[in-house]
């Protein structure tokens, strides 16, 4: 009867070598990983909110791990602040992190409550702003936040084209209120404007409709009817 054979393999030193080292390499790349901090902050889109309060409020003050930043919680904590409406945020392998703010805008300073009103119907009154329309006369916090909204849609250039604004209902002859969201704007070229919220976005037209009324002035009634009849409706005060 025949043994067999039993052939004993050679130690290959050369290729354990070559495993220690790849798993050297990987315990070492992945400790890289977890403890390189963040190398650059990149702030845009903000102009009321200090770059410092964004870091702050995104908990990137001290610079932590790259890899641990959690990007869905620092846009939970940046929109704590009313200024802030949107967040996007940006990582790339360079181990730099791109904040990207959208600000509510500041559409009017309410005599009533002596605050800033924002376009997302909140109020600031730890800062002063320049050039901003004033509230005149109390107005009902529905209809207030809904114009609110409608005002921040507009470009700030027509909004600051705004000098005040009171809050007049139109009613008919029998005095019953017939529309509760029209407000009265004195435009700072002279001109007096109606509006409700549901037409408030005819102000993005209001530069075209001034340069078509070659300087004169009157009243113009925005808040019915269509582009032409908002120059039709003009008359001399």
């Amino acid at each position: 009867m025949k043994t067999k054979k039993v052939v004993k393999r050679k130690f290959n030193f050369k290729k354990f070598l070559i495993l220690i080292l790849l798993v050297y390499l990987v315990i070492n790349g992945t400790y890289y990983l977890l403890k390189r901090p963040v190398k650059n902050i990149i702030i845009t889109g903000n102009k009321e909110v200090k770059d410092y309060e964004i870091i702050e409020a995104a908990n990137l003050k001290n610079y932590p791990s790259f890899i641990s930043i959690n990007k869905s919680k620092i846009t939970k904590n940046l929109k704590q602040n009313p200024f802030i409406k949107d967040v996007k945020i940006k990582k790339n392998f360079k181990f730099q992190i791109t904040i990207n703010v959208t600000e509510e805008k500041v559409v009017a300073y309410n005599l009533t409550n002596q605050s800033y009103l924002l376009s997302n119907g909140t109020y600031i009154n730890d800062k002063n702003f320049l050039g901003v329309p004033q509230l005149n006369n109390y107005t009902p916090e529905d209809v207030l936040k809904n114009f609110a909204e409608e005002l921040g849609k507009l470009d700030e250039d027509i909004i600051g084209d705004i000098s005040e604004i009171e809050y007049s209902p139109s009613k008919n002859e029998t005095g019953e209120t017939i529309d509760s969201t029209r407000f009265k704007l004195k435009m700072k070229d002279g001109n007096t404007v109606y509006i409700n919220v549901k037409k408030c976005n005819v102000l993005s037209y209001y530069n075209q409709i001034y340069a078509s009324l070659k300087d004169k002035k009157g009243v113009l009634n925005l808040d019915s009817g269509n582009y032409e009849r908002y120059v039709l409706t003009l008359y001399e005060e």
